[in-house]
């Protein structure tokens, strides 16, 4: 829950662990409702961290993504469809639209499946206007024009074949097929938070995306490999030297057309890949 709301697996530690300090100072007698006591002092907790986040990633270099998400152990089978639901990169993305309190309203509103009544003591505002607030969320989580970066909300993380296509019609400079496989819209977000080369601003359209990603194929080095992970059904192709990722990218697709690119440069970032490389299975280009 804490990651949902902050896009951030440190950040998410961090708020887990003052929830826990929290819990261990409590006098649990008094607490007729644990699970509820738990994600309202996250919630809260959550709320003071998004506030001074948000200060701080308008000072972010280039664009920012919300890091991927590798969760720290494997669900059991009653929360798996919980661990799923809403972590793709898209929908994280699209959170970040949203204010603080339309954020921690909408996470609980939609996935943890809290009703109106139950958010509004929480974030200190009525039902009423509870239920204008998650409106709001909504509407803003929508593309305004097609110059806008938010992701296609109506979008499904893009299977493996999809991605595999992708990787092989760039390396082999297949234009025909790279344009096949792209919606005319596309959009790529790339973050490489000053620390690694990375777009700027957001390239749209399949003609600049498909030239972008051409252009910058053949300056790869000779000894990177690529692979490819299925993260809580969410593929992502690896490019790794020495066992370092230096690159990790996931899509989203939309009536069988790649919509959204999401492109990890930040060392930061991929550095949570590490762990799993060993898993990931290289793809032949």
């Amino acid at each position: 829950m804490a990651y949902r709301m902050l896009g951030s697996h440190a950040d998410a530690e961090d708020a887990v662990q003052d929830v826990w300090l929290r819990w261990r100072n409590q006098d649990l007698e008094t607490i007729n409702d644990a699970t509820g006591w738990l994600v309202r002092v996250c919630s809260n907790i959550c709320l003071d961290v998004l506030k001074s986040a948000r200060r701080q990633r308008e000072n972010y270099v280039g664009q920012w993504l919300p890091e991927p998400w590798l969760p720290p152990e494997q669900p059991k089978a009653e929360t798996q469809l919980i661990e799923q639901d809403g972590l793709g990169q898209a929908y994280m993305l699209m959170l970040e639209r949203l204010a603080p309190v339309e954020r921690v309203a909408l996470v609980l509103h939609e996935v943890f499946d809290w009703m109106h009544d139950d958010i509004a003591p929480l974030i200190e505002r009525t039902p009423n206007n509870t239920r204008q607030i998650l409106f709001r969320a909504r509407r803003k989580m929508q593309r305004d024009s097609d110059r806008d970066a938010t992701p296609e909300p109506n979008a499904t993380a893009c299977d493996r074949d999809r991605l595999d296509a992708f990787v092989t019609a760039i390396g082999t400079s297949d234009v025909g097929r790279l344009l096949d496989l792209l919606a005319p819209d596309v959009i790529l977000h790339s973050d490489g938070g000053g620390k690694a080369l990375a777009t700027a601003n957001p390239l749209f359209g399949a003609d600049h995306v498909s030239r972008f990603f051409l252009g910058v194929w053949g300056k790869r080095s000779p000894g990177e490999r690529i692979f490819g992970v299925t993260i809580k059904d969410q593929c992502w192709i690896l490019m790794a030297e020495d066992g370092v990722v230096a690159t990790a990218l996931c899509a989203t697709e939309r009536d069988g057309k790649i919509v959204d690119l999401f492109v990890h440069r930040n060392p930061d970032k991929l550095a949570l890949f590490s762990g799993i490389l060993a898993e990931a299975v290289e793809i032949a280009h």
